[in-house]
C-alpha cells in the first residue's frame, strides 16, 4: 500500500481535523450515508483523543482518522 501512504501524507493534520470537525457539527446527513455507525464512532474517538494535536495519535491513528475523514467528506473510502 505504498500508494496509500502516499496520499496520506499529503493531507495535512490540520485540514482534516478541520474536516472531521465539520462533518460532526453540520455535516451530519453526510457523515451518516458516507460512514457506518461504528467508523462515526471511531471517528468520534479519534477525534476527542487527538484534541486537535497530531502527537496526541499513533502513527497508525492519524492515518486511520484521516482515511475516516475524507470517507466521511466524499464518500469515498482510501485504496
Amino acid at each position: 500500500m505504498p500508494a496509500a501512504t502516499a496520499l496520506m501524507s499529503r493531507i495535512p493534520w490540520a485540514r482534516a481535523w478541520v474536516v472531521a470537525n465539520w462533518l460532526f457539527r453540520q455535516g451530519r446527513n453526510r457523515l451518516e450515508q458516507n460512514l457506518t455507525s461504528s467508523e462515526r464512532r471511531e471517528l468520534w474517538d479519534l477525534l476527542r483523543i487527538s484534541g486537535g494535536r497530531r502527537a496526541n495519535l499513533s502513527s497508525r491513528q492519524q492515518k486511520r482518522f484521516i482515511a475516516l475523514a475524507r470517507q466521511g467528506l466524499t464518500g469515498r473510502k482510501a485504496a
